[in-house]
């Protein structure tokens, strides 16, 4: 079958786009995929290095309903529509999938217009506006939650789990010390925090980490510590004026890769993030005890949804940014040392909630299309 993969922006979109490329793979070898992005975001360089066919169309973010950009956004999304449709006949496309981004709403609406059958992956609690207009038109979508299906209706609506790249959840034979002794200066028996504010980072975490992290080192705990490429200087300047050094436990990285990023799920003992659905999947499907720190200014406040769900089913923990301070975080984290148990049961309880086969559910969805 020849399936056309939309999303870009993000790790967020890009990521659950490539594992269902790997999916269809193994589920149909013999089909033909092709990767439809944004020209300036991310999966430019992401997803011809995981070697997929890829091309680039016009897309931009629209910040505000009704603002000066709008025009220019509109002008860009039509761009990126007749592009894509281009793109789609000359590849003789017979589905498209979005899985989330302003590039995937251009090839989505040229997918329909074409009369083929399409797939979204909507995996936040809440919804986003261009999932919400897709889901009109959408074959099948597919959710995280339950508590998604009103949004969309019984009849296409498939809870999934969200797709997730191959070897992110390292084989059980990978203990966590072995995990901490591949990044150097991380101590193989000490308790390990990970902190990542999504794939770009997100400096708000990065300053109540930094606050709180000589308390954290003093008590014994290392942090490994994503700060995201545009904030890693600045990270790093900040960090060593208040002493931290990857020698008394504190490393921060730019970015973890994909061979990084298992690594570091399965080396911490607890996650400092972000409540993007991408992230918390992850940490769902590795069993890792998640603090959730949403970005207040995500749309429809989403990814507080996302962190409320996750509490609720006592995988993690929700703590809104504006009333968390470093040294409550600090204190937090060091009770949560104090208590395995505790540990133990949000580990369990993220597993149960997250669903390792997402990504072969997502693509034998595709091919019964």
């Amino acid at each position: 079958m020849r399936v056309v993969v939309s999303g870009g922006g993000t790790g967020g979109h890009i990521f659950p786009a490539l594992a269902v490329v790997e999916a269809l793979e193994r589920v149909d070898p013999e089909g033909e995929r092709l990767y439809i992005g944004g020209s300036t975001g991310m999966e430019t360089q992401i997803v011809p290095e995981a070697g997929v066919l890829f091309q680039a169309v016009t897309a931009k973010k629209l910040r505000k309903l009704v603002s000066p950009g709008t025009v220019g956004v509109a002008w860009s999304l039509l761009k990126g529509y007749r592009e894509a449709r281009t793109y789609l006949k000359a590849f003789k496309a017979e589905a498209v999938v979005g899985t989330g981004g302003y590039v995937a709403g251009a090839a989505m609406l040229a997918g329909v217009t074409l009369g083929l059958p399409t797939l979204i992956l909507a995996p936040d609690l809440i919804p986003g506006r261009t999932n919400r207009l897709l889901g009109r038109f959408a074959k099948k979508v597919c959710l995280v939650f339950p508590e998604s299906i009103p949004a969309f209706g019984k009849e296409k609506s498939v809870v999934t789990g969200l797709p997730l790249r191959s070897g992110i959840v390292l084989p059980s034979e990978v203990t966590p010390q072995e995990a901490r002794c591949r990044f150097t200066g991380l101590r193989p028996d000490a308790f390990t925090v990970l902190v990542a504010g999504g794939s770009q980072g997100a400096q708000a975490v990065n300053n109540l980490v930094l606050g709180a992290a000589q308390d954290l080192l003093a008590a014994g705990v290392q942090i490994l510590h994503q700060t995201g490429p545009k904030n890693f200087e600045l990270v790093t300047e900040q960090a060593k004026a208040l002493g931290l050094t990857p020698e008394k436990g504190y490393l921060p990285l730019a970015f973890f890769d994909a061979t990084q990023m298992p690594l570091a799920l399965r080396a911490a003992d607890i996650f400092v993030c972000r409540g993007g659905i991408s992230t918390l999947s992850e940490a769902m499907a590795n069993g890792l005890p998640a603090m959730v720190i949403p970005l207040p200014s995500a749309y429809a406040d989403h990814q507080t949804a996302n962190a409320r769900a996750l509490e609720k089913a006592g995988a993690g923990l929700h703590r809104a940014e504006n009333s968390l301070t470093a040294e409550k975080l600090s204190t937090e984290i060091l009770e949560l040392r104090a208590a395995p148990e505790r540990l133990a049961a949000m580990s369990q309880a993220g597993r149960a909630l997250g669903k390792a086969e997402a990504a072969e559910t997502v693509a034998k969805l595709i091919l019964a299309l």
